[in-house]
């Protein structure tokens, strides 16, 4: 091989590792950035079911307070048929 060729072949390889290496950190950057995407995606999934959760913490007291209040409600009512059969008379049957 002559000096000639061997300084072609020198600089062929040298052009063709800076193309590998621009290559390279080009991918990386376009990793980076689908990383930093996802990374987003996922807080925004995280805060959404955070959200939900609350949503549904919510709901479950709000029923339990409304079964809680129907149980009053039944308690008054009894006690109320209770004081009305003490004190009101009694149809006389025939």
């Amino acid at each position: 091989m002559s000096d000639e060729e061997l300084k072609q072949l020198i600089a062929s390889n040298a052009k063709a590792i800076q193309a590998l290496n621009t290559s390279i950190t080009e991918l990386k950057n376009e990793w980076q950035k689908d990383r930093e995407e996802w990374k987003k995606d996922r807080n925004g999934i995280y805060q959404l079911l955070a959200r939900v959760a609350r949503s549904q913490s919510d709901f479950y007291e709000t029923q339990a307070d409304f079964y809680e209040r129907f149980d009053e409600i039944d308690e008054r009512q009894a006690r109320m048929l209770e004081i009305m059969n003490r004190f009101l008379p009694r149809e006389q049957e025939p």
